[in-house]
């Protein structure tokens, strides 16, 4: 699904009246009508339409005509609907206008009466602070919501004040449950602060036709767009139809991570795993992990290059190579990883495995002058924010603000690399300037292992047969599906997961894709 900046969303606007006679009246009858259904759809079973009490917060401009529309077909379907007009200040419940009293008083009981609130009040056009007497209606709402969380709260194409294409908020936005944002996804969405403020995000159609899409390079992963990339399983099928996975991963201080790669490059389909590890390693491995196969590598102490003689001479065959997690950053190892990669260069393309370095395998290469020129073609790599301020020579980098889209293309365009940096919302950016964002985010991820898990999970799509692109886009999102449902399974909120709870979730992830909506 194509993700938009508030400059393309004008574009195509235009487009659609100029090329299809789609006039802003059209557009904002389906995009009314469609954000009352998400409403609807989201509501049931728990809640009936009929009877629910819910105040429309109505702009001057075109989002507050988008409330208006959405605000009729409720109330053509049992809802108790009332309309503040913000910019008249008037106040109409149930179809009466009320001026029996101050309108502020009578706001503040519509307010207090309401089970849901929605705001129309300003939409991507604007980028200026909102007025004080926006802001105080805002903070009225959000007082009331301190006092009653049960109040639900839901914005029409995005929460007023929120910039649409740097996620910057005004001190007056407050944040909601659901967004109902039209069309496409807005840029700003995916980027801190704004991220903390949409809430769900769900998209509304406004019938542009199917032949107008965005210039964007520009995408978020969704659970269809996954589903549709993941690898068939064909039943004239054996183990060396789905790939074979090498991992050069893990050492004495780290032997888990070796552990956690292989196990989910397995459970996302691979045909086989083979850790390349020390005799002293394997009895940890082989009581482990029983159905990896092994290649023994001369001990961390010996030549660095009959260690690296050693790996290369098993890896005829293998699709995938995982090269890091857990790994060290020894001088010895730095030049096991210097040997292999040479190697790897020499080979056509038909014969070298994809290759995926993650962790220590990234700050070994950090050391190094222009790391990049030492890397294969179609190479994955996946910094965090850390890892990618040292590949970058010292620049800080953002867990989740704007500014890491454009290091993130411009890096991956530069080291001609497919590029995974790791956050909130992380980010996939191909050399040719594609990038793919996840929306989805779970806070219980941020622990030790998990990104040991992605790599191989990666790594496993790559043996399949997916691009580099795709493999890192689908695992990704499935990663972040299979901690949604470690959550839900094992009543663990935000807090609580650890990175092997993953693995037997990871196959149930790839079948949710079929039923997931974005």
């Amino acid at each position: 699904m194509h993700i938009v900046t508030i400059s393309e969303m004008k574009t195509l606007e235009a487009q659609a009246e100029q090329q299809y006679g789609l006039t802003s009246p059209i557009l904002m009858q389906n995009a009314g009508k469609s954000a009352a259904d998400l409403f609807e759809a989201n509501l049931l079973p728990t809640y009936s339409l009929k009877g629910l009490k819910v105040l429309f917060l109505i702009g001057p401009g075109n989002n507050g005509g988008d409330g208006l529309v959405m605000a009729e077909h409720l109330k053509n379907a049992g809802a108790l609907i009332s309309l503040y007009h913000w910019k008249e200040q008037k106040l109409i419940v149930q179809g009466k206008h009320q001026q029996d009293q101050p309108v502020h008083e009578l706001l503040t009981t519509q307010i207090k009466d309401a089970d849901y609130i929605i705001d129309a009040l300003l939409g991507t056009g604007r980028s200026r602070p909102l007025p004080d007497d926006m802001r105080a209606l805002l903070a009225l709402v959000k007082e009331e919501r301190s006092r009653r969380e049960s109040l639900g709260l839901v914005a029409i194409d995005l929460p007023t004040g929120l910039n649409a294409d740097t996620g910057e908020v005004d001190p007056g936005s407050i944040a909601v449950d659901t967004t109902i944002t039209l069309a496409y996804p807005k840029l700003g969405f995916f980027f801190f602060p704004g991220r903390d403020y949409i809430g769900d995000l769900e998209v509304g159609d406004i019938g542009l036709p199917d032949a107008l899409e965005p210039s964007s390079h520009t995408e978020m992963i969704t659970g269809q767009q996954v589903h549709k990339l993941l690898p068939e399983r064909p039943l004239n099928s054996n183990k060396g139809t789905f790939g074979k996975v090498m991992l050069l991963c893990g050492s004495l201080p780290y032997p888990g991570s070796a552990f956690l790669a292989g196990n989910s490059a397995a459970r996302v389909g691979a045909g086989l795993i083979t850790l390349a590890v020390t005799e002293k390693m394997l009895p940890f491995y082989a009581s482990s992990f029983h159905e990896a196969t092994f290649a023994i590598l001369p001990e961390e102490d010996a030549e660095s290059f009959e260690r690296a003689k050693a790996l290369i001479e098993k890896l005829e065959g293998y699709k995938a190579l995982l090269i890091g997690p857990g790994l060290g950053q020894s001088a010895n190892t730095r030049e096991v990883i210097l040997q292999v990669l040479e190697h790897l260069r020499s080979l056509p393309d038909d014969k070298r495995p994809h290759l995926v370095i993650d962790a220590d395998g990234l700050n070994n290469l950090s050391a190094l002058e222009r790391w990049w020129t030492l890397l294969p073609k179609d190479t994955v790599i996946t910094p965090h924010p850390g890892e990618m301020g040292r590949l970058s020579e010292g620049i800080k980098v953002s867990g989740g603000n704007i500014e890491r889209l454009e290091l993130a293309r411009k890096k991956a365009q530069e080291w001609q690399v497919n590029l995974l940096l790791k956050g909130s919302c992380t980010l996939i950016a191909n050399p040719t300037g594609n990038t793919r964002i996840n929306w989805w985010g779970n806070p219980a991820l941020a622990t030790a292992g998990t990104g040991d898990v992605l790599a191989g999970m990666i790594s496993g799509f790559l043996a399949q047969g997916m691009s580099p692109f795709d493999a890192a886009s689908a695992a990704v999102y499935l990663h972040t599906a299979a901690a949604d449902l470690v959550n839900e399974h094992m009543n663990i909120e935000r807090a609580g997961l650890l990175a092997s709870d993953l693995l037997p979730y990871i196959p149930m992830s790839l079948v949710n894709t079929t039923y997931s909506e974005l």
